[in-house]
């Protein structure tokens, strides 16, 4: 009995299509689960009081497109991050 080239191609390829789906199926199982320290989480929010504000914003859901507090938090927080700040540590000497 001779096998066509193309009925070949079509096996291997449906076994490597359905290896693939059990290895994908099966290795999230495999995967360690993360612990993060809710205390590194916790740090900055306590620290800084923008941070807090834009915490309070994102809990108060739509709410917050009416709220002016959050306006302002939204605009400081886009000020910030538009913002170029020079590090304070010295600038690498160049060879």
């Amino acid at each position: 009995m001779r096998i066509g080239m193309r009925t070949l191609s079509c096996a291997v390829a449906a076994v490597g299509i359905t290896a693939a789906a059990a290895l994908t199926a099966v290795q999230p199982w495999h995967l360690p689960v993360a612990s993060l320290d809710p205390t590194v989480l916790a740090a900055p929010a306590a620290t800084d009081p923008l941070t807090r504000e834009l915490a309070r914003c994102r809990e108060i859901g739509m709410a917050a497109d009416s709220d002016p507090a959050c306006k302002a938090a939204w605009a400081e927080n886009r000020q910030r991050f538009f913002t170029y700040t020079p590090s304070s540590a010295p600038a690498p000497e160049a060879k």
